[in-house]
């Protein structure tokens, strides 16, 4: 713990006549005008990130003997949930200890202290079972209750290391625990918790006591099912945790040298320093406020160097060749409560083509998209950056109303009409594009009465190559800057990736970036110059193809073997029909069937004969626009 006296430097760095030590005495002894509203007040008008170091000494004193424990608890319980949150796991332990103290004043206080505690978790999915937390925590007997509790908890917000603090003393007696079904319930919670831990540094903090009961019950366990469930939180842990990736706690003297590389530190600077890389904050704004303007030089290299090294593993990527930037700098991304990416850095330049990587709903498309929609923090908006996301299914977005007032949506519109909508509504490109440009385009595209497609077509009528392609006539309209493509060749035959291939390198040739996300290894390893990948809520760029990230990343091999570990389909048993009794007696049947869409000049299929029987496995094959889809929405009546 760093020495307690002249704490309350303030931002601008000059030293203020309060001293902790003395001050907290005076307020130790009664006698004195210092109060613990006064003491309060003093401490809130503090630099923030110096008030860890009086917890620190506040921790301390309610851990020893005499006078000073009652009004250090005391002062606790008055400090703000931020302050707390991020000393939480170093704060717990202390005071629950002090629950079952020889003395009922010590004990009511540290109840109240340890309730206040708990609440300042984050972790809103504990908020409805914070009660039976605390009871277990201050007394093992509710262990089993607080076990049901966490059962019953749906986690579906990140957890973090003061949730973790919370929850891993009371999971940790529940693996203890004599009966099976406690042991299991506490292996459930743990696989469910493990798997929403954002930052695997956080699990240090738990996981080193915690893993060998669940070796223990993985081999231990009576029942079957139990151990298999034990098995499978053993899997989740090794799957997230890392022992080499830790909460480390750097010292004054680690700090200040580091510091003085750069410049001379004052006490004030290195004091908060410390704190910021302890709660691994790297918020820029507040290590200025810090730092003062003043020293704005030295807060910036100090602040690139803390970065570094509180993540030895992370890749940090700049593109360094020719080329004009599309995009450098860091943001976070989040879908709903579930954080995807936190602080990463993305580096993007004209005439690349990025494939990006990652496991299944890990947040590609979504990162795709909150680009597109202009959500992602310090991206440049469509004014200054043309970008366009395409998409299979096309998002559907109201354009008007029909007579009636009933909406007119934008997937109810022509093709040709809703490249129009799109590159002016959306984009607002100027000068506006007509819907003669629009229509020339389409059909230079290969829209036609003659095609598969027709731009005169409603868009709900075009198969997914279709409205590809026309989605890249957009592109072609407004300039697009950045094209980002979800799978583009999941929905088109041989020929018509091939023909994509050569549109998209023509489009890199005209000084236009690509995003694509792809399953297709021959079209990565053929298309790319640089992949990012998805690693560990973080981006990591490298230049090069597919081979060359494997060679790299080896174990990344597996995001192109097809598994059924996320997505399993299992068919069903065809059961019996009334009145049909032969397997292969036809349910279904067509025969001579035509059909022409009401916009086109001759049937999309003509003379379809097909049936179905109980029996029968269909596949449906054929090029893109040949009327798949039509025809098996013939058959079922749609």
């Amino acid at each position: 713990m760093v020495n307690p006296v002249d704490l309350s430097v303030p931002a601008g760095g000059e030293p203020a006549a309060f001293d902790i030590e003395a001050t907290f005495e005076k307020l130790c002894d009664r006698s004195t005008d210092v109060s613990e509203e006064s003491f309060m007040t003093t401490i809130n008008s503090l630099e923030p990130w110096l008030v860890p170091d009086i917890i620190d000494f506040l921790v301390a004193k309610i851990s020893g003997f005499g006078k000073e424990r009652e009004p250090a608890i005391s002062l606790l319980t008055k400090l703000d949930a931020a302050f707390i949150r991020r000393k939480l796991p170093d704060m717990l332990q202390p005071v629950i200890n002090m629950c079952t103290d020889t003395s009922k004043k010590v004990r009511d206080l540290s109840l109240k202290c340890l309730e206040h505690l708990v609440q300042t978790n984050g972790n809103s999915d504990l908020d409805k079972v914070i009660p039976g937390l605390v009871q277990a925590l201050k007394d093992p007997n509710h262990t089993v209750q607080a076990i049901d509790d966490l059962a019953s908890c749906v986690f579906v917000q990140d957890v973090e290391a003061p949730a973790l603090a919370v929850i891993m003393p009371i999971i940790r007696r529940g693996l203890r625990h004599k009966q099976t079904e406690i042991q299991r319930k506490s292996c459930v919670i743990l696989d469910n918790v493990c798997r929403l831990v954002d930052d695997p540094k956080d699990l240090s903090i738990a996981i080193p006591e915690i893993l060998p009961l669940v070796e223990y019950c993985a081999e231990n366990i009576p029942k079957p099912e139990a151990r298999e469930v034990a098995g499978r939180a053993l899997k989740t842990i090794l799957d997230h945790y890392d022992e080499k990736l830790v909460l480390r706690k750097w010292s004054v003297e680690e700090v200040t040298a580091m510091i003085k590389k750069h410049g001379e530190p004052t006490e004030h600077i290195v004091k908060c320093t410390k704190n910021l890389c302890d709660a691994y904050h790297f918020e820029k704004i507040d290590w200025e406020r810090v730092y003062g303007a003043k020293h704005l030089g030295l807060c910036a290299k100090v602040l690139n160097d803390c970065e570094v090294l509180a993540s030895p593993n992370t890749i940090f990527f700049e593109d360094t060749e020719e080329g004009q930037d599309l995009y450098k700098g860091e943001f976070s991304l989040a879908y709903g409560t579930l954080t995807l990416l936190r602080k990463t850095r993305l580096h993007l330049k004209r005439n690349r083509f990025y494939g990006l990587l990652g496991p299944n709903n890990c947040g590609k498309t979504t990162l795709m998209r909150a680009i597109d929609h202009e959500q992602i923090d310090g991206f440049p908006k469509k004014t200054e950056l043309k970008t366009l996301f395409v998409e299979h299914e096309i998002a559907e977005r109201e354009v008007g109303e029909d007579e009636t007032g009933y909406p007119i949506f934008n997937t109810d519109l022509s093709g040709t009409d809703w490249v129009e909508d799109y590159c002016n509504t959306v984009v607002k490109v100027t000068p506006a594009v007509t819907k003669e440009q629009a229509a020339a385009a389409m059909a230079e595209m290969g829209f036609g009465k003659d095609r598969a497609a027709d731009g005169d077509m409603p868009v709900t009528t075009y198969s997914g190559g279709w409205k590809v392609k026309m989605q890249l006539v957009a592109a072609q309209l407004i300039n697009t800057d950045l094209l980002m493509l979800d799978e583009p060749t999941g929905h088109l035959d041989v020929k018509n990736i091939a023909w994509l291939k050569e549109w998209l390198k023509s489009f890199l040739a005209g000084g236009g970036s690509i995003i694509t996300t792809s399953h297709d290894s021959e079209f990565l390893q053929e298309m790319c110059t640089h992949v990012i990948d998805f690693q560990k809520k973080k981006l990591v760029t490298l230049k090069g193809n597919l081979n060359d990230f494997v060679a790299k990343f080896p174990e990344k091999k597996s995001y192109f073997v097809l598994t059924n570990e996320k997505v399993r389909f299992v068919f069903p048993e065809p059961g019996s029909l009334e009145g049909v009794k032969s397997l292969s007696k036809h349910i279904l049947k067509m025969t001579g069937v035509t059909f022409q869409y009401p916009s086109r000049d001759k049937p999309t299929v003509m003379d379809i004969c097909l049936e179905v029987s109980r029996v029968s496995r269909v596949a449906v094959i054929g090029p893109n626009g040949a009327g798949k889809s039509t025809a098996i929405k013939l058959l079922i009546g749609e």
